[in-house]
């Protein structure tokens, strides 16, 4: 029950039919709850959540996995896949994926190297998570 209140705190994302999320220094969550996700198919294939930051700030990416943890084998490692993050100025896709031997709530998924993203989610009723979102200010210190 904590839990639940500390969640209803957070910025949740508010799909448009546009998809779209400017990322600020504020966290930001996408949800998995289909009520975000149904309206506008927003995180499909075909309308990717489009994320973008401010010029010169990268785009910190993690994934809050509240599914129920997954009993496996101590030597085989699993990925519990939620879906991928596109850059495309670099052309890097990248899993969002949870599980494997740690099992840790929250799993840092990406640091982008530029200020534009696409997610596409797998849906999936069985899934809990939340995608939290954060713009960074890279600094570049020049010494002399």
């Amino acid at each position: 029950m904590r839990s639940e209140s500390c969640i209803s705190l957070l910025t949740a994302v508010q799909a448009s039919r546009r998809c779209s999320v400017s990322v600020t220094i504020e966290a930001q969550f996408i949800s998995s709850s289909s009520d975000v996700n149904s309206v506008s198919s927003c995180g499909s294939k075909s309308h990717p959540w489009r994320l973008e930051a401010a010029v010169g700030q990268r785009i910190n990416i993690s994934l809050l996995d509240f599914t129920a943890p997954v009993s496996m084998s101590r030597d085989r490692v699993t990925c519990r896949q939620y879906g991928y993050v596109l850059e495309k100025t670099n052309k890097r896709n990248v899993s969002v994926c949870a599980g494997g031997g740690a099992q840790l709530r929250q799993t840092h998924v990406l640091l982008s190297q530029s200020n534009n993203l696409h997610i596409v989610l797998t849906p999936s009723s069985e899934q809990s998570f939340l995608i939290k979102l954060e713009g960074m200010n890279i600094c570049i210190c020049i010494l002399y």
